[in-house]
């Protein structure tokens, strides 16, 4: 019965996000000024932060659980090599995600809380955060959501059609599970999902976490009391914890090695990639 309910309070949010673009398409809303302002400020506080970057590094819920080896090279100041379209494509995301949350606010959902932040405790070290949005349901149940703007692809195949939080939970370099969880455990609230806008087609999916979630949040609440204590713990080395792996390729259904090794997928997203065999060795 429970799940019945949740599914429905999940197709009511849905259908409050596409019925107010579909009737501000037709020219049947009216913005608020004061909406509209709301929403400058949002995007002036992007530009500043993705422009203003903090080199210093810290222990956030946003970014505990990327791969450790990424947050160590970073906690050493190593520089990162990034391209300069990345600046436009962080850009373009929170601009995406400001217009979400002003659709949400303008459909009528229930936002009790935006952009709060949240701080937790884990072993003895604050961890800090900032969520995007605390939604209170039709019936009066408060969880905490994140807003996430998603290319063509991962729109499809990780959050919707066969995608989904079991997917995402697969192969999850961003630690976006655990930082749901994370965020989650501070405000003593479930965490509800993500509500994924498509860059390309603009579409909107609202990507629900699991009803029953208190054996995850326990187990990523675990780990992330390790990956702490390996990064607060100076006296550790450095080690890679990825191996390369074997090219390959399928020929009459069979797997077939040509040889050649490629890096392991961790890291071909990895902003040290391009001397990644010189700065992986750094003990």
């Amino acid at each position: 019965m429970q799940t019945i309910v949740w599914q429905t309070i999940l197709m009511l949010l849905q259908f409050k996000i596409q019925d107010y673009m579909e009737r501000a398409s037709r020219g049947e809303v009216t913005l608020p000024p004061e909406a509209v302002l709301n929403f400058a400020k949002s995007c002036k506080d992007a530009v500043t932060v993705q422009l203003n970057k903090e080199k210093s590094y810290k222990i956030r819920m946003s970014g505990l659980g990327r791969p450790v080896c990424q947050q160590l090279l970073e906690k050493r100041g190593i520089e990162q090599e990034t391209k300069y379209n990345l600046l436009f494509t962080f850009l373009f995301g929170d601009i995406v995600e400001s217009i979400a949350v002003l659709v949400l606010e303008q459909a009528g959902v229930d936002i009790v809380a935006k952009q709060k932040a949240v701080k937790l405790t884990i072993d003895g070290t604050d961890v800090s955060g900032t969520l995007d949005l605390i939604i209170r349901d039709e019936f009066g149940q408060e969880k905490v959501w994140d807003v996430k703007s998603a290319s063509e692809w991962a729109f499809k195949f990780k959050y919707t059609g066969y995608g989904g939080y079991e997917k995402i939970k697969e192969d999850d370099p961003f630690g976006y599970i655990m930082q749901g969880h994370l965020y989650g455990e501070a405000t003593g609230l479930p965490f509800g999902g993500w509500i994924v806008i498509n860059k390309s087609s603009g579409e909107v999916a609202v990507v629900e976490a699991p009803e029953w979630q208190a054996d995850d949040r326990k187990e990523y609440l675990a780990d992330a009391k390790k990956r702490i204590k390996i990064l607060t713990d100076e006296s550790l080395e450095f080690k890679v914890p990825f191996k390369d792996v074997f090219e390959t390729y399928k020929e009459d259904g069979q797997e077939v090695r040509t040889g050649n090794k490629l890096l392991p997928k961790p890291c071909t997203m990895c902003s040290f990639q391009s001397t990644l065999l010189e700065r992986c060795s750094v003990a």
